[in-house]
């Protein structure tokens, strides 16, 4: 169950579609919205002179104030009143930022995110996702840009499935809204020869899933293109799939940003609404 979601906003054009689907999420699951409405104060240098940096320091909290209140302002506008909703604003310097968010979503059942990667993206964008991922413990929906109708559940899930326990704690998180689906796609794709459920892929997920009444179907497919990313999305899309689970950092942030993998990959792209946990 969905009772409790979280949502972090520190950009108003950016976070759009993220608040305006945590909106109706909430609204749909009767659940209570946690707003952080984040500031970035400036950190000042230490080759400074002392006078110069308690200036800019000063300054620079008054805009981070302003800039906290102004996007507390447009989310309490946008919410309405049958929401049971909490908007708070914050400052923070850019070093306590991950700490902060991550400390926003710890008691959620969901943390709510845009786009974090690609055009028009900033680094505090990377920032939070990184930290609700790596510090909740909860499941993240990552919203596309386009507009959805987020007041109805997904019909048709996509679940990609390696076995990690990234995956399984995908799985897991995203309970609602796979047992409200009407179909559930288990996707594994290129599955290694030394795999203990070689003989049967997925057999034990599709098992546990079916004792929480989820329909679900396995597919296995073969590594036809490089990316990962590229496949679960030409899957999703000929399956009329509506949202994408899956696990999220299996391998080192370092790694993803220098090599790239199926994380990355689909966090720049965010072609559908995808549902990840590390």
């Amino acid at each position: 169950m969905i009772k409790t979601l979280s949502l972090v906003l520190t950009d108003e054009s950016r976070d759009a579609p993220a608040l305006r689907a945590a909106i109706a999420i909430a609204g749909r699951e009767e659940a209570h919205l946690d707003i952080a409405c984040l500031g970035l104060e400036p950190v000042p240098l230490e080759a400074m002179p002392m006078a110069a940096a308690q200036i800019i320091v000063e300054s620079g909290r008054a805009d981070a104030e302003d800039r906290a209140q102004g996007l507390a302002a447009w989310a309490k506008a946008e919410l309405p009143l049958d929401i049971r909703a909490n908007v708070e604003a914050r400052t923070v310097m850019s070093l306590n930022l991950t700490a902060l968010a991550a400390r926003v979503g710890r008691f959620s059942d969901l943390a709510v995110i845009a786009r974090p990667y690609g055009r028009n993206r900033d680094h505090l964008a990377p920032a939070v996702a990184e930290a609700l991922l790596f510090g909740t413990g909860a499941p993240v929906l990552v919203v596309p840009d386009a507009a959805l109708d987020w007041s109805r559940p997904f019909r048709r899930v996509c679940l990609a499935w390696n076995g990690t326990d990234e995956a399984m704690r995908a799985a897991r998180g995203a309970l609602p809204f796979l047992c409200a689906a009407e179909a559930v796609d288990v996707v594994i794709i290129d599955p290694p020869l030394h795999a203990h459920d070689r003989s049967d892929p997925g057999g034990d997920l599709s098992l546990w899933l079916a004792r929480h009444g989820v329909k679900a179907e396995v597919a296995v497919l073969a590594r036809t293109q490089p990316r990962i990313a590229d496949i679960l999305t030409r899957f999703a899309t000929e399956r009329g799939c509506d949202a994408v689970v899956m696990g999220a950092y299996g391998h080192s942030r370092l790694r993803e940003a220098m090599l790239g993998g199926a994380t990355r990959d689909m966090l720049s792209q965010v072609p559908f609404p995808l549902l990840m946990a590390h």
